[in-house]
């Protein structure tokens, strides 16, 4: 009978954390293949597949060679869908080359075999490509624009690849280590039961849930790497996001108080900020493209 009870209440709980993920992070079973763009893109954006060592890497790409690249990286769990609006968006469209991927381990960016779930490795995936996009570029250059979990791994690729990476735009990002410890629906998630019920609602949870156990360890790894950073920043952080603490963006504007980074809040926005305010994100990749 407790058994039973138990397994009710943590389905009750996974359900409850499936949703929030869902409503915050835009979790989503669009398995697009190269026949299936959006209608808005099907034409004239490319849907790109590549194999990266062990990744088989998914981009869908807009525009010319000809224009500095825009890299889009969403979060956990999330799809290159995520920004679709923003490939979408005519003043992007017009002044840039725009490319949005599922990250490594997400939607039809598959990985080979075993994968440790970290921001480091992530890095060591999308590396060279990278540098490739930015070789590939007129002016050698490469912004980057991240959300949630996408703008906590675009610093780490900029450390990790400092001549590749010419902006970044982080948008609702952790960073400060501090802040970072697994909340309790991870620590629930990441042991049986609930791990197999994570696993078998389908959704990237269980994934999902192996990446935020990381966070914190690896972004203490990277807290002396800050300083080493040479490249213009901004970061948009809502005031009222439950998902990410906003003291985050002070610990950014401090770590890159050197440059120094460009800190926008939004006091009354949530987690949510790249949708609620688009037009805004629109300027400030407009301004690093300068």
């Amino acid at each position: 009978m407790m058994k039973a009870g138990l397994m009710t209440m943590g389905l009750l709980c996974l359900g409850a954390i499936t949703l929030l993920l869902s409503n915050c992070l835009s979790v989503t079973s669009n398995q697009a293949g190269s026949s299936d763009l959006p209608e808005d893109l099907g034409g004239q954006a490319i849907d790109r597949r590549e194999q990266l060592g062990r990744v088989h890497l998914r981009s869908v790409e807009y525009g010319s060679l000809t224009k500095p690249p825009i890299l889009f990286i969403h979060g956990t769990p999330g799809q290159w869908q995520f920004f679709q609006s923003y490939i979408n968006h005519p003043q992007l469209q017009e002044n840039a080359r725009l490319i949005a991927i599922d990250r490594p381990g997400w939607g039809e960016s598959k990985i080979q075999g075993i994968s440790e779930a970290t921001l480091r490795e992530q890095s060591a995936f999308l590396g060279d490509w990278l540098c490739e996009l930015a070789a590939s570029s007129p002016k050698k250059k490469l912004v980057i624009v991240g959300h949630s979990y996408g703008a906590t791994l675009t610093p780490r690729l900029a450390m990790d690849h400092p001549d590749c990476v010419s902006a970044m735009l982080l948008l609702a990002g952790a960073s400060n280590p501090d802040l970072a410890e697994p909340r309790w629906y991870n620590h629930l998630t990441n042991i049986a039961p609930f791990s197999w019920l994570a696993g078998s609602l389908n959704v990237g949870l269980r994934r999902s849930n192996a990446e935020m156990m990381h966070v914190q360890e690896e972004l203490e790894l990277m807290r002396p790497m800050w300083g080493n950073l040479q490249l213009p920043a901004t970061v948009i952080q809502g005031g009222n996001d439950i998902l990410v603490h906003p003291d985050n963006a002070d610990f950014v504007e401090e770590q890159l108080k050197h440059i120094p980074a460009r800190v926008i809040r939004l006091a009354d926005e949530g987690h949510m900020v790249v949708h609620s305010h688009r037009e805004m994100v629109v300027s400030e990749i407009l301004a690093l493209l300068d």
